[in-house]
């Protein structure tokens, strides 16, 4: 039996307790600056993100924390696709340039597009025919029409406006403009294959949401909360494709031979993805130096901390917020 050394500390405090010394400053409040990094890779324009609970956490809250700087993370109550959907609604819902968007196919039908219009939540998509653009269906299209077996080449739009690869998000809104449009298919130099599409609604939200947390393609960052046991990996690997920014190995004790191992499994596994690894939850030193030798780019902090957690009442584990922080 591994012999326990007793540690007890001389003081244990809770942000309760402490206050922030005022001391002479030069800054103006407009020029405080509260970027910071979530972990090794991810940067947010507020420190904040969002509890991976049931009750707090699914997509419509995760798009509202990354619209306001922060970032969302979504608790692993669900089964794995649709854990996994829930992430695509967050990095579908905005981006500066759509790079697979949803296409359909000339031969299918009115009903096909209204029923996926209704699954997805957007109003329009490119028709694709062996992977060459022949037109484009929106709602305007489809506003007065009444037969739903029509084909979709029967009511499509055939001229459609479109732009090149490279074509900025400003030069794409003049265009959008121009010709009155909600949507504009990005092509190759044959003028035929679709690169990606611009959507004014996009491009309205980026100026609407200016501290927005996005990843390198423009679509807003979110995150995902995973076990260390069970179908952990296979949950991962479906999040990775499903495009989540950061997981987080949650469980109630991050200083634990088996979420180390996840940490480093999870970190092997999964190398051709680009993600961050966070691990906790923690409240020491040593875990922090655990995770971290493991692969974490970051630890959560906290056992017992929240106001409705009832580990340090019901365990009697934990340590007070602000010296586990300290430590």
């Amino acid at each position: 039996m591994t012999d326990i050394k007793p540690r007890v500390f001389n003081l244990g405090l809770a942000y309760d307790d402490v206050l922030i010394l005022p001391q002479h400053s030069e800054i103006l409040p407009h020029e405080a600056n509260l970027e910071t990094y979530l972990s090794r890779n991810i940067k947010l324009k507020i420190p904040l993100l969002s509890a991976a609970m049931d009750t707090v956490t699914e997509s419509k809250s995760a798009i509202i924390m990354a619209r306001s700087g922060g970032i969302g993370i979504i608790h692993k109550n669900l089964t794995i696709e649709d854990h996994a959907e829930e992430i695509r609604l967050v990095k579908k819902s905005e981006s500066g340039i759509v790079k697979d968007p949803i296409t359909v196919a000339p031969e299918q039908t009115v009903a096909d597009v209204q029923d996926i219009m209704k699954r997805v939540k957007f109003s329009g998509f490119p028709v694709v025919e062996n992977g060459r653009l022949v037109g484009i269906i929106t709602g305007r299209d489809l506003r007065f029409e009444k037969d739903p077996r029509r084909r979709v080449a029967d009511v499509m739009t055939k001229n459609v406006v479109t732009c090149s690869r490279d074509t900025t998000a400003e030069e794409a809104e003049v265009l959008l403009h121009k010709h009155r449009i909600e949507k504009l298919p990005v092509v190759d130099s044959d003028g035929k294959t679709l690169l990606g599409m611009y959507t004014f609604k996009d491009i309205s939200k980026a100026k609407t949401f200016p501290n927005a947390s996005k990843d390198s393609s423009g679509r807003l960052l979110v995150g995902a909360a995973i076990g260390a046991g069970g179908d952990y990996l296979e949950r991962a690997e479906a999040l990775l494709s499903a495009g989540v920014d950061v997981l987080i190995v949650d469980t109630a004790h991050g200083h634990s031979q088996g979420v180390i191992n996840a940490v480093r499994k999870i970190k092997g596994s999964f190398k051709k993805h680009d993600f961050d690894l966070i691990a906790g939850n923690i409240a020491t030193a040593g875990a922090v130096e655990a995770l971290a030798e493991a692969g974490a780019d970051a630890v959560k902090v906290g056992i017992g901390p929240g106001s409705i957690c009832t580990t340090r009442i019901v365990a009697g584990i934990g340590v007070p917020q602000f010296t586990a922080v300290l430590n």
